[in-house]
């Protein structure tokens, strides 16, 4: 049996859940998988409604997924086949309707935890210390500005060179920084990443500037190999967009102020490299000067952007208290709305066996299913869980009223029944997890939702 069907991150989920909290019955595990599946927050496709940003991040998580998930022979079966497969393992027995571990399979699950939390304690410690986000964005700074600069040497474009040079000067400054936070020479590190900023805006809008002058004079020479100027610019976009959100996500969760001037300049990255390819595509058509004129923009909004930044170090400098209110933590709406998601979701799944339910059923089964004591496998050891305490009776209708205007459930004489719109939803949402698995792209991915009351 070991050689027809691979150990998948659900196997090692159920056996996760039966160490804590076995013996469960076959509703009960699929109880806690929906409860699982609904707070995998990045999962959700991005809406129409969406800022572009969050459009950008979940686009590329749902790349990030096809491509480490998309495997045939990882498909993750019904909950009665996994466990039915841990029985023949031997690590799991089924008794009187119940799956409990084997004593085999109780020495595995307890290492599964142990690697889960080992595993949470890493990346709290290599990717949500300041010191640890400042040294992982020198070594991704430093490989764009050799991707930059040699495809820049190969194509002839002047613009990707430029970006490659920019690239060089952020790995520089990235490395000055994490050496301020090590040695605690913080401010020193923020004004370092704002003079850079300031001269980045200065020299791309010098740069704007005379190329239009010589487009107007025609004597701009065109971008050489567009197409592969779009393709390293399309790369550069990705790595900005995770560094903006997580330089933002440590900076703002630690109060650093020069990891959140960082994440400033990976936002003005991506608006760069979005002018470039923007350039590369009307150099196609014959025309030349489009990037120049969006450079020009942009760098008067990297030089306002800057001037914020100084005026909070000048008052950090004073020792007044510095107000990052502004800077608003990223996606952190997204997180608190995919709650409200994961309690309809819930809703829905508790009518799709068929059985009609009341509001007071409804609300005692959230009360239930979403209390901090609740054990979840993966979530639990990241503290990724719902820690809070909420009112089920006070938000009712916030949860209810949008799922009958979308026609997934129906309301006839205080009973709530599923509508055969919600059951495909339901089917639709959980097929989207056919292929999931935990890798340590998504141990980061979900420790970045830890509940807001145990963050600073």
């Amino acid at each position: 049996m070991k050689d027809k069907k691979p150990i998948l991150g659900y196997d090692r989920f159920l056996m996760m859940a039966l160490l804590k909290e076995g013996p469960l019955s076959l509703e009960e595990i699929d109880d806690k998988t929906m409860l699982f599946l609904s707070l995998i927050w990045y999962q959700q496709i991005p809406q129409k409604s969406q800022p572009l940003m969050e459009k950008l991040f979940f686009t590329f998580a749902h790349l990030r997924s096809e491509l480490e998930d998309r495997r045939v022979a990882r498909k993750v079966g019904a909950t009665a086949y996994e466990c039915q497969k841990l029985v023949e393992m031997g690590w799991v027995k089924l008794d009187d309707g119940l799956y409990s571990l084997t004593p085999e399979g109780l020495e595995l699950a307890e290492k599964f935890v142990q690697h889960m939390e080992k595993k949470a304690a890493l990346v709290r410690k290599d990717f949500f210390k300041p010191d640890a986000a400042a040294k992982n964005t020198t070594f991704l700074d430093a490989f764009l500005a050799v991707l930059k600069l040699g495809s820049g040497l190969v194509s002839g474009s002047v613009g990707l060179t430029a970006d490659g040079t920019d690239a060089t000067m952020d790995t520089v400054s990235a490395f000055m920084v994490w050496l301020g936070i090590k040695y605690h020479r913080e401010t020193l590190s923020t004004l370092l990443v704002i003079f850079g900023l300031f001269f980045a805006s200065l020299n791309i809008g010098y740069d704007s500037v005379t190329h239009l002058i010589s487009a107007y004079y025609g004597t701009l020479t065109p971008m050489g190999m567009p197409y592969l100027v779009i393709v390293v610019e399309g790369i550069a976009i990705m790595a900005a967009v995770f560094l903006f959100y997580y330089q933002r996500y440590v900076g703002k969760t630690n109060s650093n102020l020069t990891l959140i001037s960082q994440s400033v300049d990976s936002k003005n990255h991506i608006f760069i490299g979005f002018s470039v390819i923007t350039g590369a595509i009307f150099t196609l058509q014959g025309i030349y000067f489009v990037d120049s004129i969006i450079a020009l923009v942009i760098a008067i909004g990297i030089f306002k952007d800057t001037t914020d930044l100084l005026q909070e170090a000048i008052l950090a400098r004073r020792g007044e208290e510095e107000d990052y209110s502004h800077y608003k933590l990223p996606l952190e709406e997204t997180w608190e709305g995919n709650k409200m998601m994961a309690f309809q979701n819930w809703i829905l799944y508790i009518l799709w066996s068929g059985q009609e339910k009341t509001r007071p059923e409804i609300v005692s089964s959230l009360k239930t299913v979403f209390s901090p004591d609740n054990y979840i496998p993966v979530l639990s050891e990241l503290n990724a869980s719902v820690k809070e305490v909420h009112d089920f009776d006070e938000i009712f209708d916030d949860l209810v009223i949008p799922l009958e205007k979308e026609e997934l459930l129906i309301l006839e004489e205080e009973i709530y029944a599923l509508s055969d719109a919600g059951s495909k939803y339901l089917e639709n949402f959980i097929s989207n997890f056919d292929y999931y698995d935990v890798h340590t792209s998504d141990t980061i991915l979900l420790a970045m939702a830890e509940d807001s009351s145990n963050q600073q």
